[in-house]
């Protein structure tokens, strides 16, 4: 009998099996998460970015060159109108944000394009140390990170104050042990330059006269608060030099760092009657000694010595090279005061915080307390009452000791900011000035430093 030759039904369905497995893994390979159309779409899209960013860059190239053929050695929110020609000219397909400050480019992709002084810059990440050049971050805002620093985990919203470190193992984080051994400093943003200007302050719950505005002081210049165009004082070369640089550098990069603690005195010792040693480190860290006993300097026009020269020397020492320090200016504390503006005293019933600061800071009726020793950055009830001396991660601009800054009031005084100790937080609020003689040496009056982000 002829036979017929054929398979099994169980080899048949273990073939189908083998098939479909097969087929299962071609598919996986081809469309999967790490496939190969994946990972040719990422590859395109990598492409592209870099082809979007390159194109920016050429932009800001011809852009700088065009600039330094004029003697202009920056590029600023100034340039932005001859910069979209660039980016025209290159038919990138791209428009600068309207009002962005630092620069935002924004392509028909979708992708955005932070611009820093002819540079297109990288996002900077949470705790890690931006190395190389400046970085930017966003969150609730823009802030520009220096080369040498981190920002603090736990710290990272903008609009409630970023934090930066230069040591690159501080954190606040949630569900991490707390370190806070660098210097910190927190992102002031200013959105709108037409508003960085001198402000009046509080004094016993009313409005105090504002005796010289900042537009004015940034040619380096104070004048007549009358307005009749009289000057009564022409700052020192390097003070004008110095706050010419700050104003551009505020412009271009829509914001500057102030120092989230007062500074404080590391090592040396106080000489009784001078203040202290000059072997003494300036710092602006948590929980050290504060920085009092400090004259502001030689003499209205020598801002060498005091306060004005341990800040400006703070920088060099720490071996920062992307920003430059310098005494607070009153413009800048000004600044602050106006981001702080809406919030309120939950302590005194329809007053802000600005206005007065009552429980808000050590004073008076609490110092003794809980901070008889003036350290910086000390937590009002150690840590309760929502750390109220802490305000957009900022603190003691109210209370502990009142600060020099380099506004000046009247012929022979310099302006000292906020309240101390020994005052109370209605008369003597954040916002509050006081004016002393430059030599003037108290244990009431330290100072805070402040970083611009070099242009």
């Amino acid at each position: 009998m002829r036979k017929n030759k054929g398979i099994t039904l169980i080899a048949l369905v273990i073939t189908i099996i083998v098939l479909l497995i097969l087929a299962g893994v071609s598919i996986a390979t081809l469309l999967g998460d790490n496939g190969i159309l994946s990972q040719a779409t990422k590859a395109v899209e990598k492409t592209n970015n870099a082809t979007e960013k390159e194109k920016v860059q050429l932009a800001c190239n011809s852009q700088m060159l065009k600039n330094t053929e004029k003697g202009k050695y920056t590029l600023d929110i100034e340039d932005i109108d001859d910069l979209q020609e660039e980016l025209n000219s290159l038919k990138a397909g791209a428009k600068i944000t309207e009002g962005s400050n630092p620069i935002e480019v924004v392509f028909s992709s979708g992708n955005k394009y932070t611009i820093n002084n002819g540079k297109v810059l990288e996002q900077a990440e949470v705790g890690e140390k931006v190395t190389g050049e400046n970085k930017f971050y966003k969150n609730k805002g823009t802030a520009i990170i220096p080369e040498g620093f981190t920002i603090v985990p736990g710290c990272d919203d903008v609009s409630e104050g970023l934090v930066i470190s230069d040591n690159e193992g501080d954190t606040e984080a949630e569900g991490q042990e707390k370190v806070s051994e660098g210097n910190q400093f927190v992102w002031v943003p200013v959105e709108d330059f037409t508003k960085f200007e001198r402000e009046a302050g509080y004094y016993n719950g009313t409005k105090q006269l504002c005796e010289f505005v900042s537009d004015t002081f940034a040619e380096g210049k104070n004048y007549e608060p009358k307005g009749d165009g009289k000057v009564v004082n022409e700052e020192a070369s390097t003070t004008v030099k110095e706050v010419q640089e700050m104003y551009k550098s505020v412009k271009n990069n829509g914001g500057f760092y102030i120092g989230r603690y007062e500074a404080g005195a590391e090592g040396g010792s106080y000489v009784e009657g001078s203040g202290w040693s000059e072997k003494t480190k300036m710092a602006c860290k948590k929980g050290i000694t504060v920085y009092n006993n400090i004259k502001w300097g030689n003499s209205m026009n020598d801002d060498t010595g005091g306060a004005v020269q341990i800040s400006r020397e703070f920088a060099n020492q720490q071996g920062y090279t992307s920003v430059t320090s310098t005494l607070c200016y009153g413009v800048q504390w000004d600044a602050v005061m106006r981001w702080m503006k809406d919030l309120e005293n939950p302590y005194v019933p329809g007053k802000t915080y600005i206005q007065d600061s009552t429980k808000m800071g050590w004073y008076s009726d609490n110092s003794g307390d809980g901070n008889s020793e003036h350290k910086t950055g000390i937590d009002i009830g150690n840590g309760e009452n929502n750390k109220t001396n802490k305000v957009k991660n900022i603190y003691d601009m109210a209370g502990n000791v009142y600060e020099w800054t380099m506004e000046m009031s009247g012929i022979d005084f310099r302006v000292d900011c906020g309240g101390c100790y020994n005052t109370s937080g209605d008369v003597f609020p954040c916002s509050g000035r006081n004016g002393h003689y430059l030599s003037f040496l108290f244990s009431s009056i330290g100072f805070r430093p402040a970083l611009y982000v070099n242009v």
